[in-house]
């Protein structure tokens, strides 16, 4: 038996990982397929070769075991005989442990004669959240059934030395509105508000016991608190959820580090807030790095199912990297091919495999396994999924894969040493403006501004190479981690809680630049609208307030008159009613009323901009305006001096620079559908040795001058993917 996960004298997990970025694939065992355990090994036995030969070095295996039916017990015949052909070729394997919606191996239908409560619900019709595809898995009658399977797997390969971490939970989620929810849910209340006189006031209810409370009883119309409430408790509860099955897991094994995926982000995904579209940060803190389910064919359906851009992917991997903090992140599933046979959108092909990887890799990802080695035979993703054939040769997909095992066969630990360097951009979001914003059912393009305001700034500044963090407001945040930023922004940021309102004051007031637009800080962290907008005080550090607002849908004209002369762009749907504190200087007005647009105010030592309009929604729907310009103009300088600067006609390649000591990586990936030519220049303190570890060896290298600049001349086509590593002679 294995330490007890309190004893503070526990070793620390194994090493997840070899010193190399990971490859692998999900290796689904569908023993239905097999009339007999022959033929089965068989096709074990060619599966893992034609895996060696594909430099794929780790499996995801799900699942890991088989049920005797005459029995009712597990049986092991096939997964022992996996288990010993991996060790024997040298491979890795991961045991995917929980996966809710297939939980037949450790719920198998006769489980739901032996539990009373569960089997009431087992002949219900509709949408029946405790049935086969949905078990309450933590139902107190279900849970022991589950640490049962986890005891079982974990004492018969938890020792194999071809383990080389656990997938505790895949795509977690948990939706459940059961009554032992409920309770939770309840306690959950007294914790955060203490008394229910406080509870009154943020819901503007009148309850006189804890008992009455229910998420079932919302109004909305006196307060946003309960539906903001019950949305953040399901979404913290998946944290809870993971801890829990964290604990679980070390009763039987501490060696062995945990990894979760969620899917997506609900930052850059468009949807509804909940199920999938949960919170990447809920996970961080119980394992031992991140994971994602990364399929951008399914996620692209609320952006009319059209491939995702280059830029798009970034957004998503920087949220992902921001989420998992100073640990790594790998893509647990990454997908391979459309979602079956009969969905539409066959725009995989190997040129998007090869750069996706890649795009990951330079975003910081250390691993990725692809969902999944052979494309499903049954099911309705019949014929989806697989990096091979149905005939088990690699399709295109899969050799587009197979070339990315080679170079990280050489390669790999160069590029999981090297960490990226981000620049001084941070982006401040909070849960509870989302969630707010969510709630505006009767106009559904306006529930989804704060996504396109997000998701348009990080556009603006990413396709100039900027590198940008995502920093959570409802989170833990101290005036450290703030001024680790030179500029921070707060993108049509509703909420605005009374806490951090000091923070942003010092934060300024010592040198930073502080960003905003419309609608930012109007409301405080339990819906009270404030008096004074910016509210909390904020109206003094921006040097003005909000007096009113318009949001039409429709673009208002709007003059910049400062910086570099008059500029004329339209800003999309608010225009708001600014009025300048003595001292403050207005560098836009709109058009139309003459009212400033934009007004700079110095605090301390820093600045702060506020906008009357959206910047990133303005951004989003009008990527082309002259407003980027501008904002890349005002940037710059606040900035200082780039670890790199780019010169070529048209715009630039995404750019990522990784350091590992003296060393420097940059990846330069091509988004665009022509051919991009131009110079990327280094800084560099005496002679450089560059090396083409992936991309064209035609590579020109001007030696370092009198500015100590080494100029590098690239030539990208489309698509394509350039790797160098610059290392001191």
């Amino acid at each position: 038996m294995h330490p007890n996960p309190s004893d503070p004298s526990a070793p620390p997990p194994r090493p997840w990982h070899d010193g190399s970025i990971l490859l692998g694939t999900v290796y689904n065992v569908f023993h239905s397929e097999y009339a007999t355990d022959e033929e089965f090994f068989a096709r074990v036995d060619t599966d893992l070769a034609a895996i060696r030969a594909a430099n794929i070095r780790h499996l995801l295996v799900f699942p890991l075991s088989q049920w005797d039916h005459a029995t009712r017990r597990l049986k092991w015949e096939r997964t022992d005989y996996l288990v010993r052909k991996i060790e024997e070729a040298g491979l890795k394997f991961v045991p995917l442990l929980l996966k809710e919606e297939q939980c037949g191996h450790y719920f198998p239908p006769w489980q739901f004669e032996t539990l009373p409560e569960i089997r009431q619900q087992h002949h219900v019709p509709g949408p029946n959240r405790n049935n086969r595809e949905h078990v309450d898995f933590i139902h107190p009658e279900v849970f022991p059934l589950l640490e049962d399977y986890f005891r079982a797997v974990i004492g018969r390969y938890g020792r194999s030395p071809a383990l080389a971490f656990y997938n505790i939970w895949n795509e977690p989620h948990y939706s459940h509105q059961s009554p032992h929810v409920v309770a939770r849910f309840g306690d959950w209340l007294q914790k955060k508000y203490g008394t229910l006189a406080e509870l009154n006031r943020a819901w503007g209810d009148d309850f006189t016991a804890w008992e009455q409370v229910t998420p079932f009883l919302a109004d909305d119309w006196d307060s946003s608190m309960p539906s903001i409430d019950w949305g953040l408790f399901r979404n913290e509860l998946n944290g809870v959820i993971l801890g829990e099955l964290r604990a679980m897991l070390h009763r039987y094994d501490r060696s062995r580090a945990i990894n979760a995926n969620p899917v997506g982000t609900p930052w850059s995904n468009f949807g509804d807030f909940g199920g999938y579209n949960t919170d990447n940060w809920q996970f961080t803190a119980h394992e031992e790095f991140a994971g994602l389910s990364y399929y951008p064919d399914a996620l692209d359906r609320p952006h009319r199912e059209q491939p995702f851009p280059l830029w798009w992917h970034n957004l998503t991997f920087a949220v992902t990297r921001s989420a998992a903090g100073p640990k790594p992140y790998i893509l647990t599933e990454l997908y391979t091919n459309g979602k079956s046979g009969l969905t539409l959108g066959g725009w995989l092909d190997r040129a998007t495999v090869w750069q996706l990887a890649w795009t990951a890799l330079a975003n910081d990802c250390k691993g990725l396994f692809y969902w999944k080695w052979q494309p499903f035979a049954r099911g309705r993703q019949a014929l989806g999924r697989g990096l091979t054939t149905m005939d088990g040769t690699l399709a295109p997909r899969g050799e587009a894969v197979r070339e990315l095992g080679a170079v990280l066969a050489q390669w790999g630990d160069t590029l999981m040493a090297a960490r990226l360097e981000t620049r001084p951009v941070g982006v401040l979001l909070d849960m509870n403006g989302l969630l707010k914003c969510l709630e505006q059912n009767p106009q559904r393009g306006l529930r989804h501004f704060l996504y396109q305001s997000n998701a348009g700034l990080f556009r603006a500044l990413d396709e100039d190479n900027h590198g940008v963090d995502f920093l959570r407001t409802d989170r833990p945040l101290d005036l450290a981690q703030l001024r680790a930023y030179r500029v921070l922004f707060l993108p049509f940021q509703i909420v605005l809680r009374r806490s951090l309102a000091p923070l942003l004051r010092e934060y300024v007031a010592a040198g930073g630049c502080l960003v905003a637009d419309c609608m930012t800080a109007s409301l405080d962290e339990l819906d009270f609208a404030y008096a004074t907008q910016p509210g909390a005080g904020l109206d003094e550090v921006f040097g003005a307030r909000r007096l009113d607002w318009v949001a039409e849908e429709k673009s208002h004209r709007v003059i910049w008159s400062r910086e570099s002369g008059p500029t004329h762009f339209t800003a999309a749907v608010y225009r708001e009613i600014l009025q300048p504190a003595p001292g403050a200087e207005v560098l836009a007005t709109f058009a139309d009323t003459g009212t400033p647009a934009a007004v700079r105010h110095r605090h301390g030592l820093g600045q702060t901009l506020l906008l009357g309009f959206a910047l990133g929604g303005t951004l989003h729907t009008d990527p082309g305006s002259p407003l980027r310009s501008l904002l890349h103009g005002w940037l710059r300088p606040l900035l200082g001096p780039a670890a790199f600067t780019w010169a070529g006609a048209g715009a630039p390649p995404m750019i990522r620079r990784h350091e590992r000591g003296r060393d420097q990586v940059f990846y330069l990936i091509n988004p665009a559908a022509t051919t991009v030519e131009g110079t990327l220049s280094v800084p560099v303190t005496g002679a450089v040795t560059v090396e083409t570890l992936v991309g064209p060896k035609a590579c020109s290298v001007q030696p370092a001058d009198g500015t100590s600049s080494l100029r590098l001349h690239v030539r990208l086509e489309p698509a394509g993917v350039l790797v160098l590593l610059l290392h001191p002679a």
